[in-house]
């Protein structure tokens, strides 16, 4: 008299939540994507992941809950503007960009560190050593 029922199978697919190779152009002095010709420029490849990088590095680790189901973005904000060491201080940078950053299956290693203090802005500039190349980047923090 009552219906039977089933039970329906669900199949949770895992997707690269961390980078797929693409993103859209992103104008960090402008704070805005860049578009052309009303649409937004999509770039690809090393491009692309530089776009990632400097995402993660501005992106304050807990601070959007966007991201709170991820592990994405750095917690460095508490490094400046404090007067520790600067020896600590760019011990502290390298490892937690290291950390953010090396999650990304595309990248094998960052390497040849270069961190300038000026003032209370630092500018760090670092190689992407992926499998197929190596480029260098450089963020303001």
């Amino acid at each position: 008299m009552f219906p039977e029922l089933t039970t329906l199978e669900e199949e949770i697919v895992e997707t690269d939540r961390v980078f797929n190779g693409r993103s859209f152009l992103f104008d960090f002095q402008k704070n805005d994507f860049v578009y052309r010709n009303g649409s937004l420029v999509e770039v690809e490849g090393k491009e692309a992941l530089k776009v990632w990088i400097e995402k993660v590095i501005r992106t304050e680790k807990f601070r959007f809950s966007i991201y709170e189901d991820i592990d994405y973005g750095v917690t460095i904000e508490d490094l400046f503007g404090n007067n520790l060491p600067q020896e600590f201080v760019e011990s502290e940078l390298k490892r937690e960009l290291t950390e953010a950053i090396i999650v990304n299956p595309y990248i094998e290693d960052l390497t040849d560190w270069n961190l300038i203090k000026e003032g209370s802005r630092w500018t760090i500039g670092f190689t992407v050593v992926t499998s197929d190349e190596a480029f260098e980047m450089e963020v303001a923090a």
